[in-house]
């Protein structure tokens, strides 16, 4: 009796039926695409579809449509977000226009110093007491300087 009971519950589970136990959560994917286009986390996923973030993150990992939801939101947001900051930046956004030539052109901020006259003769009379050694190190950094 004993191996019916587990033949019938084997039988219901390929049958997509639930033997025992919980019956399997059912969640509206298109609400997982969604939280996964404003990238949320796996704790504000499972917060928003109301269980554990075990429950999220083993669905994430056993359920292959769950998780082809999920990850399609995420690069679908990335994809839109990218697409709102290229309009910022065509439509005159300076700033903007700065961050993506850092971000892809390599471009970066260069510092330039101005030292005026009085500040270069104080450095002079300092340096004129400077042991050798000290000079020497200074031409050394100087020329390694860009």
């Amino acid at each position: 009796m004993g191996n019916s009971m587990t033949e019938q519950g084997n039988q219901e589970r390929k049958e997509g039926k639930h033997a025992g136990g919980r019956p399997r959560l059912t969640f509206d994917l298109r609400l997982v695409e969604d939280l996964g286009k404003i990238q949320s986390t796996h704790s504000e996923l499972a917060a928003v579809l109301g269980v554990s973030i075990e429950t999220a993150k083993r669905r994430l990992k056993d359920d292959p449509e769950f998780c082809a939801a999920y990850q399609k939101g995420l690069e679908n947001g990335k994809s839109s977000l990218r697409r709102i900051q290229w309009k910022s930046a065509l439509g005159g956004n300076t700033t903007m226009q700065i961050w993506l030539g850092k971000q892809y052109l390599g471009q970066t901020d260069r510092r330039i110093t101005e030292v005026d006259n009085r500040e270069i003769e104080r450095l002079q009379k300092v340096l004129e007491g400077a042991p050798p050694d000290v000079l020497e190190w200074l031409a050394q950094a100087g020329a390694a300087a860009p």
